[in-house]
């Protein structure tokens, strides 16, 4: 592995010295040593360290906080400070610049090898974190509907691009201001103020609709009539957090029509999006359960507000009209349970390493057919399962992969006339070597050189459901049994998932298992 490469900041030699030495003997690289702030910020910038140990107080001034600052915000890198301050007006000013610990002088071996070891892994989460923040605002931003979200006082926090236009309102102006004064809303038969949309669903706790008539009154004056709805926002532990507000306007039929098709494409627009979204590490879990929350909102709302449209305007659609909402609120829940989805795959790390044990590969791959075509509506499909060799696998995980496989199996040959499962192996000394083969659709092995990445798709929503997380999850898995997997596919000829599982324990030879791997020229769920 690369050692972790530290710059060292620090006016007293005799310290620098003694540093360097701990940190050589830890087995860390020292990029180089600077005693002034100036040296530190060139020294950073021709080497570009891991990290950085900073003295807060440089030649009896605090130099240290103002060079903290410039790594962090100029070169990304992680600061933890070395000082033997502790008045709490330095503390303060060195806790502006984020820092990743504090080392206080003098210190021992340990405290220092567990600062240091810490600190790569908080600046690696605190760059995801940002990078999911990112990618969530951008989504919201880019909804065609006003999104207008408040906290658990009402008060504005945020607001979209259609939001500003539609109320008049900008987003610094709106911010912390009550929602009643913003979202002006009136009775448009009787001109009665309407109760406050944020109040309401804070009270009852339940998704708050308004009637067609109901009339915006912009920040302007102008009126515009909007259909709209209002939720909680929830965290974790069930605490409401706020309210979201989804409004449209609703002027005339011809512009619901028109939203009809942009909700549409937006909700494409989500989904691609999220297809985009991958996951680098395992320890992504716990905001995979942010996301999840935070992508359901915005969804339940054009799910509700498509029903509104449905309740209130669906006999003055035409055929087309009303086949584009049903799409909308089928498509919003599918891609809810593609974030279940996500977060399962996102969590296969996180699980407990594979139990070993010799498994019956045969007995479990003709449970599992026999529990996949069992399910209603599942065309009859001829299953061959001849011989195979017991291999060693975590049998839950190894249920999970033959479930994946075979469903996709089952799924890709249901538009032939006789379906046909087939389900094989062939022992070897350290990796046995497995097969699913079906009469299916087959695949253009030349357009699928990222099965098994996820969100991959390479064959219409229309024909065949699916997610594109099930050949990742599968994948993911064998990995982690020391595994591979490849397809052999031509199109309209079927395909075959070749896969490998342990013979042996670990120590088996690793040569042989890359003898029969194949390259992974890649169909997923």
């Amino acid at each position: 592995m690369n050692k972790t490469r530290i710059l060292i900041v620090e006016d007293e030699i005799v310290v620098a010295e003694d540093i360097q030495q701990r940190l050589l003997h830890l087995g860390y690289e020292v990029v180089g040593v600077a005693d002034t702030a100036a040296e530190a910020v060139r020294l950073a910038a021709a080497t570009r360290p891991d990290m950085t140990l900073m003295d807060i107080m440089l030649h009896g001034l605090p130099e240290g906080i103002q060079a903290a600052e410039h790594l962090r915000r100029e070169l990304d890198l992680p600061v933890i400070y070395l000082t033997a301050h502790n008045d709490p007006l330095t503390l303060l000013g060195a806790n502006l610049t984020d820092p990743y610990g504090y080392i206080v002088k003098p210190f021992d071996e340990r405290r220092l090898q567990v600062t240091i070891e810490l600190a790569p892994h908080r600046h690696e989460m605190e760059r995801k974190v940002r990078h999911i923040a990112d990618w969530l605002g951008a989504t919201l931003s880019s909804i065609g509907d006003a999104v207008i979200a408040t906290d658990i006082k009402t008060e504005i926090r945020f607001l979209n691009a259609a939001a500003e236009k539609l109320t008049g309102w900008s987003l610094k102006d709106a911010s912390g201001k009550p929602c009643r004064e913003v979202l002006r809303l009136v009775d448009d038969k009787t001109r009665q103020p309407l109760d406050d949309l944020a109040a309401s669903a804070l009270r009852h706790g339940m998704v708050i609709r308004l009637a067609p008539n109901t009339l915006l009154i912009t920040r302007s004056g102008e009126e515009i009539h909007v259909g709209d709805s209002a939720s909680r926002i929830y965290d974790e532990a069930g605490e409401a957090l706020g309210v979201v507000v989804v409004l449209a306007d609703a002027t005339d039929l011809a512009a619901t029509r028109n939203r009809v098709q942009a909700l549409n494409n937006q909700v494409k627009a989500l989904q691609t999006e999220k297809e985009q979204l991958e996951s680098r590490s395992g320890d992504l879990e716990a905001f995979a359960a942010a996301v999840s929350h935070d992508l359901r909102a915005p969804l339940r709302a054009i799910e509700g507000f498509s029903g509104v449209l449905a309740e209130s305007s669906r006999n003055r659609l035409d055929s087309a009209g009303r086949q584009f909402l049903d799409r909308i609120r089928t498509s919003a829940r599918q891609i809810d349970r593609m974030v279940e989805d996500y977060h399962a795959f996102l969590k296969l790390p996180r699980e407990q390493p594979p139990r070993l044990w010799p498994v019956d590969v045969k007995s479990l791959a003709e449970t599992v057919f026999a529990e996949l075509s069992s399910v209603p509506d599942q065309k009859p499909a001829r299953f061959i399962c001849g011989s195979l060799p017991q291999a060693l696998a975590d049998a839950a995980m190894l249920r999970q992969v033959l479930a994946k496989l075979i469903g996709n199996a089952l799924k890709y040959s249901s538009q032939r006339e006789r379906p046909v499962v087939e389900v094989g192996g062939t022992a070897g000394d350290s990796f046995h070597t497995f097969f699913v083969r079906d009469n299916g659709e087959g695949l253009d092995l030349t357009r699928a050189a990222k099965i098994f990445e996820p969100f991959q798709r390479f064959h219409s929503s229309s024909d065949f459901s699916g997610a594109g997380l099930g050949l990742a999850i599968v994948k993911r898995i064998l990995e982690r049994h020391g595994a591979r997997i490849w397809v052999e596919s031509q199109p309209g000829a079927g395909a075959t998932f070749f896969f490998t599982l342990p013979a042996k324990p670990a120590a088996a030879s690793q040569s042989n298992h890359d003898a029969i791997s194949k390259p992974v020229s890649t169909r997923n769920s």
